[in-house]
C-alpha cells in the first residue's frame, strides 16, 4: 500500500472511487481501510493496466452489452482540475461496470467488522489482511466476499422474527407475488440478511422515517423475497436480486407494472442530473430500461 500511495494521483483515485461506493460515513468510516487494500487497490491496479495500453481511452469491457469508447484522460484541454476530473470520470465508468460486484465486497466487510471476524487480525507485512490482499483480481474478492457470507446470513435470518408492523403489502404483482413494504429496522435487517445486501446493516435505518424514501422487497408466493427496492422522491435507484445481482426477466416484468402504477421514474430522469453522467448507468435501475418511453416517464 506505501508504493500506491506515493504514486500523485493515487489519493485522488481513491477519494473518487469512496465517492462512486455512495455508502455513507456509517457504513464506509469502520471499513475505510479494508476498503482501501481491496476494491481501491483493484481499482487503481486495473487503471494502471488500462493507461499502458492507451491512457486516453477504454473500451467497455467485453461482457457487457455495450461496445463502446470511453475517453479517460481527464480532458486535460479544459484547463485546472484535470487530475480530478479523470479520476472521477474513471470512478464512474468502473462503477457503472462493476458497481454489484463493489457492493457486495462492501456487505461482506461490514458484516466481517461487526462479527470480528478472526481474519481480520492475520495480517501481511503492511498490515492489511491477508485474506483480501491475496486476492489479485475483482472476481476473486467477489468469491470471497460470497464464501463469508452464505454462512452468516443463513444463521442471523432465522433469529430475526417480525411483528404485523415490521412489513406492509403494497402491491399485488400477479401470480402469487407481492410488492412489500420494509416499515422497520428489523425488517431491513431480515430483508439484508435473506439477500445478501447492505440494507439491514444501519445506512438505510434513517430512511425509515422519510415520506419520500420507498424501501420495499418483492415476494414470491410463499412470502421468500426475490428483489429489493429503494426508491427516492419516486425515482428507483435501486433494485437488486440477491447477493446485489440483477432480477431476472419474470421479476422485472412483474414489478414494471407497480412502477407504472405508482409512477415511478428511472433514476437518470431526476432533476439535476448532469448530462456528462449520462454513461454511467443508475446504481440499479433496471425495470425501467427495458419499459417502452411513455411507461417510463409514468
Amino acid at each position: 500500500m506505501a508504493k500506491r500511495h506515493k504514486q500523485p494521483e493515487y489519493s485522488a483515485a481513491e477519494r473518487a472511487l469512496i465517492a462512486e461506493l455512495d455508502l455513507g460515513d456509517r457504513t464506509m468510516i469502520p471499513i475505510r481501510s479494508l476498503v482501501d487494500c481491496s476494491l481501491v487497490r483493484l481499482f487503481w491496479e486495473d487503471w494502471r493496466r488500462s493507461d499502458a495500453r492507451d491512457p486516453m481511452w477504454i473500451a467497455t469491457p467485453g461482457d457487457h452489452d455495450e461496445n463502446e469508447l470511453h475517453r479517460v484522460d481527464g480532458w486535460p484541454e479544459y484547463g485546472d482540475g484535470t487530475v480530478e476530473r479523470k479520476w472521477s470520470r474513471r470512478a464512474r465508468l468502473w462503477m457503472s461496470w462493476f458497481s454489484i460486484d463493489a457492493w457486495h465486497v462492501c456487505d461482506w466487510l461490514v458484516n466481517a467488522v461487526s462479527d470480528g471476524e478472526q481474519w481480520l487480525w492475520n495480517l501481511d507485512d503492511a498490515g492489511h489482511p491477508r485474506k483480501l490482499t491475496k486476492c489479485g483480481n475483482l472476481q476473486r474478492l467477489v468469491h470471497e466476499a460470497t464464501k463469508g457470507l452464505r454462512q452468516r446470513n443463513a444463521e442471523v435470518a432465522r433469529q430475526i422474527v417480525l411483528g404485523p408492523n415490521d412489513e406492509r403489502f403494497m402491491h399485488d404483482l400477479g401470480v402469487g407475488h407481492t410488492l412489500v413494504r420494509l416499515c422497520s429496522r428489523a425488517a431491513l435487517r431480515k430483508e439484508g440478511t435473506l439477500m445478501h445486501h447492505c440494507i439491514g446493516q444501519g445506512s438505510y435505518d434513517d430512511f425509515l422515517d422519510d415520506p419520500d424514501v420507498v424501501l420495499a422487497s418483492v415476494r414470491d408466493p410463499d412470502g421468500d423475497p426475490l428483489a429489493t427496492l429503494e426508491v427516492r422522491g419516486g425515482y428507483i435507484r435501486q433494485f437488486r436480486a440477491r447477493a446485489n445481482a440483477e432480477p431476472s426477466e419474470a421479476v422485472k416484468d412483474l414489478v414494471a407494472g407497480a412502477a407504472d402504477t405508482f409512477g415511478w421514474q428511472d433514476w437518470r430522469d431526476r432533476p439535476g442530473y448532469r448530462a456528462d453522467n449520462q454513461d454511467y448507468g443508475p446504481e440499479a435501475v433496471v425495470i425501467l430500461r427495458d419499459l417502452p418511453p411513455p411507461r417510463r416517464r409514468g
